[in-house]
């Protein structure tokens, strides 16, 4: 009776709603609605924060999302992984490619209101430069071979001891602010007191930590920062609720403890589809899963054979696995350069899985079969060729979506006559005892373009990485080299751009390694929160890229129709 009582109330209001509109409209009145400043938004976060100092460039989902709202950089980077404005205002590069000349916006001030200046970022590379600076080892050698000077207030220059034209993406450094860190040692930069009080210069600063049992944080509340340079966010305030496991951020959300989560796997995604309270915004990742092929072992000179790694490829059913595991939630991999980059070939084709051209390359290419006495059972025979079996031996990092398609990946090339063993391995010796000694035949890895969204691929495909470098694969190809040598020297993005687009249309062509696909990030939000748009990350931090759009306050305006 009562839920028949709740239905009628709900109707007549329904009634009087419409019949309010209407009488509005006989008036010659229209109402309309429109985003308004206010509320809080409250988001829930898996994991907790490890690293709140930015400089330490923690790859820490919950450390980069406060990285992301609280600071900012000289420049950062748009959705296509182009670098952008931010406290600089405008940056020039010389012709030769060495000196690049930044001029800051004037008026900058830090969340506790003291001015930024260009100071601020000099002290910064400074703590980057020193001997014991405790951040990623590659950024401290970087910075140290940067020549520093600053030209007036507002102008400074940094000049690199050769061109190299990714530099930007490493101007795009959390800039600190002097006069909390000042007198620090770099070492000391991890335990600094100042920490647990983090001011920034980004569109929101931190008004509240709270910490759960005295030690992990719990929850940091966020308020807008009235002294942004950029421009200023609709919400009031964003809570951040961290949660030790995706169920529970699940279960937060549904009753609405929280009205947004992010990074969830492909289970709990599909656990959010059918649920109409709930709105899914999706993004490619700047990843690619491939499967590496060891062209420098002497025992497995087959894989130097374009053939076969082109048949290999076709005879992998990649499309399979991700509508089946995936749940489409993924995109087919063409190039290693992932679509949305300012360099990807939009113009490649990708290779469709068909085990019949796969056989026939294998057959052009010598392997056939051995002869059988008439009538004996032919099944699991293994192609050769000269006296060798087409059999190597594929490593997959110990985890479920790996395995899975490592599986798809042997019973598919064994209906071809290709015995590839299966071995699993854990994640954390991946690179250590398999990729950096090269004792591996086939291995399946991940490589990520996240913070260093430049695609620059000289670290896995030129000659010069093959003995000591991330040249993993031990691919060989002058034309590939000089094309992304050329690529790393020259400062123009357009001439960069074509010899990017040359390096990929030969590299599917040649197929090096055997692409797979690159990922999806998926973020759920609640309807109660409005102009959420997640165009293309560079990390997935990025889903704030946009905040100042997102708004939950809605003002209803009344005013009179025009003819």
């Amino acid at each position: 009776m009562n839920k028949i009582r709740t239905q009628i109330v709900i109707a007549i209001a329904g009634l009087g709603l419409i019949g309010f509109l209407l009488y509005t409209q006989s008036l010659g009145l229209l109402v309309s609605v429109s985003p308004a400043p206010g509320g809080t938004y409250v988001e829930g976060v898996i994991g907790e924060p490890r690293e709140l100092n930015p400089l330490l460039f923690s790859h820490h989902g919950p450390d980069r999302d406060i990285a992301k709202l609280v600071y900012a950089g000289m420049l950062k980077f748009d959705g296509s992984g182009q670098p952008i404005p931010d406290l600089a205002e405008s940056w020039a590069v010389t012709a030769d490619g060495l000196s690049y000349t930044f001029v800051i916006r004037s008026g900058l001030r830090w969340h506790d209101g003291v001015p930024l200046s260009l100071d601020d970022v000099i002290f910064t590379i400074g703590l980057m430069q020193s001997l014991d600076y405790p951040g990623p080892a590659d950024t401290g050698e970087l910075w140290r071979q940067i020549a520093v000077a600053k030209l007036n207030n507002s102008t400074l220059k940094l000049t690199l001891p050769e061109p190299y034209a990714p530099f930007l993406d490493h101007v795009t450094f959390p800039v600190l602010p002097a006069h909390m860190f000042s007198g620090v040692r770099s070492a000391d930069l991890k335990l600094h007191p100042a920490n647990m009080n983090p001011v920034g210069s980004g569109p929101f600063k931190v008004e509240n930590l709270n910490l759960g049992d005295g030690h992990s944080i719990s929850e940091i509340v966020l308020t807008t920062n009235p002294f942004y340079h950029g421009d200023t966010p609709m919400l009031t305030a964003i809570k951040l609720k961290y949660y030790l496991d995706e169920s529970s951020s699940i279960e937060a959300l549904r009753q609405n403890e929280i009205m947004g989560v992010g990074g969830l796997s492909q289970k709990g995604i599909d656990s959010m589809l059918n649920n109409v309270n709930f709105d899914i915004h999706s993004s490619l990742l700047p990843e690619t899963k491939m499967i590496l092929l060891n062209q420098q072992n002497e025992s497995l000179k087959f894989f130097r054979e374009k053939k076969v790694r082109l048949a290999l490829l076709l005879g992998l059913n990649r499309k399979f696995f991700v509508n089946e595991f995936l749940s489409g939630q993924a995109v087919l991999a063409s190039s290693p350069i992932p679509p949305g980059n300012w360099a990807y070939n939009d113009s490649l084709k990708n290779t469709e899985y068909n085990p019949d051209s796969a056989a026939d390359l294998l057959s052009e290419s010598g392997w056939a079969f051995p002869e059988t006495d008439v009538g004996s059972v032919t099944d699991n025979l293994i192609l050769q060729k000269d006296g060798e079996e087409l059999e190597f031996e594929l490593l997959v990092p110990n985890d479920d979506l790996s395995v899975v398609l490592g599986q798809i990946a042997v019973d598919d090339w064994g209906k071809l006559g290709v015995n590839a063993l299966l071995q699993i391995v854990e994640p954390d010796i991946l690179e250590e005892e398999y990729l950096d000694t090269r004792e591996f035949q086939a291995i399946m890895i991940d490589v990520s373009l996240q913070r260093t969204p430049d695609p620059d691929p000289y670290p896995f495909w030129h000659q010069t990485e093959i003995e000591s470098g991330q040249n993993y694969s031990g691919y060989d190809n002058r034309r590939i080299s000089e094309y992304i040598e050329q690529a790393r020297t020259t400062p123009s993005i357009s001439t960069r751009s074509s010899l990017y687009h040359m390096f990929q249309k030969r590299f599917v062509d040649d197929t090096p390694a055997l692409l797979v696909y690159h990922p999806v990030y998926s973020y759920v939000t609640n309807k109660v929160v409005h102009g959420v748009q997640m165009g293309p990350i560079v990390e997935p931090s990025d889903r704030f890229n946009g905040i100042s759009n997102w708004y939950i306050v809605i003002r209803r305006v009344v005013g009179r129709l025009t003819n």
